[in-house]
């Protein structure tokens, strides 16, 4: 049986933090879960592997562990490319000299089919604990939304203008300004995306968008008036 590097399959450094970690995790779950590979054996078996390996590294005893003594600490690689963490040599021994189902002061369940890939996770168990899909799934539900890193900014532009056309000064959220060109005949209420001009998080950028209201004038001098009328005959 090949040794797997839990810290590998997160793709986290051993340096790596707790919230790295389970950031990791729970992207690489969300890729691999079953529910969105339905019938790929080899994405069920990376997210065997993906739990397992979070199983080592979320627990801090148990990634000590792993960190002091690698391999021969307690991880195996399981069927199928996965891997389960038996818990450090106390653990190994519980689980063949009177750990067995029901019986055994450390409370484990363990089944030879579970070992070699017939239960979900495959390996021990330990009793009163939820599953790392349970878990997962309910990661999900509790999982705050994320805030739109987009922006919307609304701009007065005089109604002449969105007739004839015009350039536009915007302001961007981090106060770079760039230029908008707004075409001939832009209806008032017209919505202009600018891509990745939005706020920026954690390597992601929003867009903005830019909203152009028709700004009526308050007084129109009457040879205006009798212009625009004359338009309005012809249109």
């Amino acid at each position: 049986m090949s040794h797997k590097d839990p810290y590998s399959i997160l793709g986290v450094a051993k340096s790596a933090t707790q919230d790295e970690i389970k950031k990791a995790y729970r992207k690489l779950a969300m890729q691999y879960h079953p529910d969105k590979n339905k019938g790929d054996k080899k994405a069920e078996d990376k997210f065997k592997e993906i739990g397992a390996a979070y199983e080592v590294l979320w627990d801090a005893k148990k990634r000590k562990e792993y960190d002091t003594f690698g391999s021969t600490a307690g991880w195996f690689g399981g069927a199928g490319g996965g891997g389960q963490w038996f818990g450090g040599f106390e653990d190994i021994f519980s689980q063949f000299g009177g750990g067995a189902r029901g019986g055994g002061s450390q409370n484990f369940e363990f089944d030879l089919g579970d070992l070699f890939g017939g239960g979900m996770w495959g390996g021990a168990r330990q009793k009163g604990r939820t599953s790392q899909r349970e878990d997962f799934g309910r990661a999900q539900e509790k999982e705050p939304e994320k805030p739109s890193l987009d922006v919307t900014k609304t701009v007065e532009v005089p109604i002449f203008d969105l007739i004839l056309g015009t350039k536009l000064d915007v302001e961007t959220v981090y106060s770079k300004h760039l230029t908008l060109t707004v075409p001939t005949g832009t209806k008032s209420g017209t919505k202009f995306r600018i891509k990745w001009k939005g706020r920026q998080s954690a390597g992601e950028i929003g867009d903005m968008y830019v909203i152009v209201e028709g700004k009526m004038p308050k007084d129109i001098p009457e040879n205006i008036r009798k212009l625009l009328e004359s338009i309005k005959d012809q249109i």
